[in-house]
């Protein structure tokens, strides 16, 4: 963060310095200033480590529903709701949680859309999720039964 705004504020001092030798106003230097600043936020990304974390939490809080619910499903679906995606995760670190898991099944590997399939289940709720690897981000937060 502070190096990105360190990053910012030495692009709008080089805008200042050029308006000012050239003899703009300051209302065209803020104009340029703001979109400098509007233009850094969406390129801005989540680090591998925030993702790791948000993983982590998602996989214990499935092992505890999992080991204790029984005729509901709603819980995996407000759970899945939550934890919505996955964002920017370290692939090899992220299948590593999801193998600790007590309740791991499998994880399936599809190539040609360099996608995993993660599926957690115990004998009556399966949970799961893709994540693609080249986007780095999650789809299809999913919950069903298994034997109902």
């Amino acid at each position: 963060m502070a190096q990105e705004f360190r990053t910012i504020t030495q692009r709008v001092t080089l805008v200042n310095a050029a308006m000012r030798s050239r003899g703009l106003s300051f209302t065209v230097w803020a104009a340029t200033a703001l979109l400098l600043c509007v233009v850094q936020a969406p390129t801005t990304r989540a680090d591998p480590a925030s993702c790791l974390e948000k993983v982590s939490s998602y996989v214990a809080e499935v092992d505890q529903l999992l080991a204790k619910e029984k005729n509901w499903i709603t819980p995996f679906h407000d759970l899945n709701k939550r934890y919505s995606e996955f964002r920017d995760c370290d692939t090899d670190a992220l299948l590593e949680v999801v193998w600790r898991s007590r309740f791991f099944k499998q994880i399936t590997y599809n190539p040609r859309a360099k996608q995993y399939i993660v599926e957690l289940s115990s004998k009556d709720v399966e949970v799961g999720f893709a994540y693609d690897a080249r986007s780095k981000r999650s789809n299809t937060l999913s919950a069903v039964w298994v034997n109902k």
